[in-house]
């Protein structure tokens, strides 16, 4: 086989992705022994809630109307335009994959011949797969019909394309479950059947449900307990690995059908990742690297971030001691990680390295990934802080990474970004990454970011009510309304709030008839003391929640209100921030944007962002004057860019040795900007 489209070129990728993908073992290594404990009897654990169906919770106010924008002008409808490959490339049906003379033209990636670009056959994957399930969410979550059409049609080519034994995948028979090096079968089969579970939440169309559940029995017969095993290759650059996250798909599959196969065979898929090391730097979840407490993560970030979740679903469907014991160690290595922002590190590796909010900047995947797995542990554990995590890193670190307009995205950025020119900044000046800048598409290292941003807000709505059996709870704050059945009765929940530019949630209920439910009210972790007030209703204080009892007849209301404190923090390296709330503020630094690229659709571009003038490094923060932080409320309308709240702080510019008074703007907010201070 050849590699199409070489040429003699840099490559798009940059040193710093090319020294660490190929760290593959020598040898086959089997770890078998050491997961024994996968022998003993199961004794699963009862997830303290579980979310409800998509379809339940809509987005209002400052959601949806990004949402709304981000769909009809911006990247979310628009990338299958802007990249070729998602319209010309049907790699699911009529061009799958029998080697690399498949691999269609891929934007403006610059290939040359390396062993890792073995893994492109299966990219546009990923790029086609993530991006149906994002854009499937915003067609239905704002109502737009067009879109609900164009997504029918998605779902439909899908099932047309399944074949007689229910596979569904992007592999001609040649290749397909016969892989014994770098592959995508399951990754591909992972983005494409969680965008068909998205489209079956929202319809409830049983075609949907069944064609996925007979590609499942195909892969859990050919790559099960009886077959292969999907991750003893030769070789492997990041597709096999990110195949784990087939556990995303047996567990929606589970919740949706209640089988236990399904988290039987997530349950394999975890113990067999486990067992063969292959490339060190995809694989930092592998049970006997995770028995190392104070060994640091140093895979990619994508991949160590997403993987939280298989062990954890493992852990709760077996309970066994050890993978309690690996999940503990791995909250223990997540903790050097974690930036100003709530962002994990890694762009696009961990390496080791303590987070530091100058130089170890994250990728929008790697901030995906880890918030939805801070929401999976939410919800199988009920710990809230885990929505405090998730809260601060949606409000800050991805906002923060999105373009007022909604047409670009970072792929990579730093917390403290002063400069994006397509290099990264580090402690021995900058180095060329083409990844530090905005895009519509970023097409020149991968289009993975930008299809993830379309899932982050719909993914966050799925996530801020769950259910118990007796009990409704509000996990996360923001514009919204959720619709269940109480007692046979159609029950609406509105959450109507300006949060988190408000301090102010107010519940409203509409019930079809009078009906009696306990809806608890998480407590955040910044809030002093959170007030609740519902007329005729009981109140109980728990240690995270509120819990509030009444029969709800339309009209009833709860009111919350926060009573959030300014924070000063600490960062990994010893920098203070402040923090208000869920937000996070930061120094804007005023900026030109220098066009590098154009598109046929206007208004996309490529471009760099450039400080006109920066003082913010000069900026020092004095322990003697951090009481004179002043919190300004946004007023009137509160909107996002355009009527957020600000923080009048007082530090010492280290140049004058003179204090000034210095406005911070919250932090998803911005384009350049300082979060965090060394101390004077």
């Amino acid at each position: 086989m050849t590699t199409p489209n070489i040429t003699i070129e840099e490559s798009s990728q940059g040193e710093n992705f090319l020294s660490r993908v190929n760290q593959i073992s020598e040898c086959i290594s089997d770890d078998n022994e050491k997961l024994r404990f996968f022998d003993n009897q199961r004794m699963p654990l009862k997830p303290k809630f579980q979310i409800p169906s998509a379809d339940k919770i809509k987005p209002e106010a400052w959601i949806k109307s990004l949402m709304n924008n981000d769909l009809n002008q911006g990247v979310v409808g628009a990338l299958d335009s802007l990249y070729p490959g998602i319209k010309r490339d049907d790699i699911y049906n009529t061009h799958r994959r029998a080697g690399l003379d498949d691999v269609p033209e891929m934007g403006d990636l610059v290939l040359t011949g390396d062993e890792w670009e073995a893994s492109i056959m299966w990219w546009n994957a990923e790029t086609i797969g993530n991006w149906w399930d994002g854009f499937i969410r915003h067609a239905f979550l704002t109502g737009e019909l067009e879109a609900q059409n164009k997504a029918k049609s998605i779902v439909e080519n899908l099932i047309q394309s399944q074949d007689e034994d229910g596979y569904i995948g992007i592999y001609q028979p040649s290749l397909r479950y016969q892989h014994e090096g770098a592959n995508g079968e399951l990754w591909a089969q992972t983005t494409a059947l969680r965008a068909m579970l998205s489209y079956y939440e929202f319809t409830k169309e049983q075609v949907v449900l069944t064609a996925v559940e007979r590609a499942m029995a195909v892969s859990m017969r050919e790559y099960g307990p009886e077959g292969r095993n999907p991750f003893r290759l030769k070789n492997e650059f990041g597709g096999a690995t990110h195949g784990l996250m087939l556990t995303d798909v047996c567990e929606t599959l589970h919740r949706l059908t209640g089988k236990s196969e399904y988290q039987e065979y997530a349950t394999f898929l975890y113990k067999d990742f486990s067992r063969f090391p292959i490339n060190r730097a995809f694989n930092d979840f592998r049970y006997p690297y995770l028995m190392d407490r104070e060994g640091k993560f140093e895979s990619h970030g994508v991949h160590t971030y997403e993987h939280l979740r298989s062990l954890l679903q493992s852990y709760f469907w077996t309970g066994y001691p050890e993978l309690e014991e690996a999940w503990d160690n791995a909250l223990h290595k997540l903790g050097h990680t974690i930036l100003p922002s709530g962002a994990g590190h890694g762009a696009e590796w961990i390496a080791g390295l303590a987070a530091d909010p100058d130089f170890t900047a994250t990728e929008f995947c790697t901030m995906f990934e880890l918030r939805n797995s801070l929401l999976f542990a939410l919800e199988k554990t009920g710990d809230t802080s885990f929505a405090d995590h998730a809260e601060v890193l949606t409000f800050n670190g991805m906002m923060g990474f999105r373009n007022p307009a909604g047409t670009a995205i970072t792929y990579n950025k730093s917390d403290n970004c002063c400069k994006l020119n397509s290099h990264h900044q580090t402690p021995n000046g900058e180095e060329k990454d083409v990844r530090y800048k905005y895009s519509p598409t970023h097409s020149d290292p991968a289009v993975c970011c930008v299809p993830n941003y379309g899932r982050n807000l719909p993914t966050y709505l799925q996530y801020m009510w769950m259910e118990s059996d007796d009990e409704l709870v509000t996990m996360l704050y923001g514009p919204s309304s959720y619709t269940t059945i109480v007692n046979d009765t159609e029950l609406t929940i509105t959450q109507k709030t300006e949060y988190p530019l408000s301090d102010q949630v107010q519940l409203q209920i509409t019930a079809s008839t009078p009906t009696q439910k306990t809806i608890k009210l998480r407590k955040p972790g910044w809030s002093k003391h959170t007030v609740v007030v519902a007329p005729g209703a009981t109140i109980e204080e728990q240690e995270r929640f509120v819990v509030v009892n009444k029969t709800w007849q339309t009209g009833d209301t709860i009111d919350i209100t926060f009573n959030n404190e300014v924070r000063i923090k600490q960062a990994n390296n010893g920098d203070r921030y402040y923090q208000r709330g869920p937000i996070v503020f930061a120094a804007s630094i005023e900026h030109e944007e220098v066009t590098i690229k154009d598109y046929e659709q206007g208004q996309f571009r490529d471009y760099h962002c450039l400080p006109l003038e920066d003082s913010t490094n000069q900026l020092r923060f004095d322990p003697n004057l951090s009481g004179q932080a002043v919190y300004c409320p946004a007023l009137g309308k509160k909107a996002w860019y355009e009527s957020m709240p600000c923080l009048d702080v007082v530090m010492i510019n280290q140049q004058t040795n003179k204090s000034h008074q210095i406005r911070l703007q919250p932090m998803g907010s911005t384009i350049l900007r300082r979060v965090s201070f060394k101390t004077i």
